[in-house]
């Protein structure tokens, strides 16, 4: 379907509408791109500010690597003075033997005929056993 004017001096309503969605169409592409074109340029100036840091770890690692001050190189290299094997039965004859020594119930022995201890405050705060019998 054609827009017609109605006059050829004036164009139609419908005319002009059309016409001025375009040109606001246009605005908005042009822009659109605009926003495309600065978007790509801060990409490329973020990749580029990441290359350069990227070589920047690398250079400080290598350095670090040639100049530990610490100890954690040396902590890393050393080697312990008693062999794995041995090690791995040390560990072994721990824990079967800890069980055997470890203290299994209460130590104390309680007596019901035992009489009642009573601190300096007068409370009573346990019972005295006579171990010395």
């Amino acid at each position: 379907m054609a827009i017609a004017a109605t006059n050829s001096a004036t164009p139609s309503l419908q005319a002009t509408l059309s016409k001025a969605r375009l040109e606001q169409a246009k605005r908005e592409a042009d822009s659109a791109q605009i926003k495309v074109e600065t978007l790509q340029q801060q990409t490329e100036q973020a990749e580029q500010d990441l290359q350069v840091k990227r070589e920047n770890v690398q250079e400080l690692a290598g350095r670090t690597a040639l100049q530990d001050s610490t100890y954690v190189g040396q902590l890393r290299a050393a080697k312990s003075a008693v062999a794995p094997a041995t090690q791995d039965f040390l560990v072994r004859m721990y824990a079967a033997a800890s069980s055997k020594f470890a203290a299994s119930g209460n130590a104390l022995k309680t007596s019901v005929a035992a009489r009642p201890f009573v601190n300096t405050q007068g409370q009573a705060t346990g019972r005295i056993v006579d171990i010395s019998a």
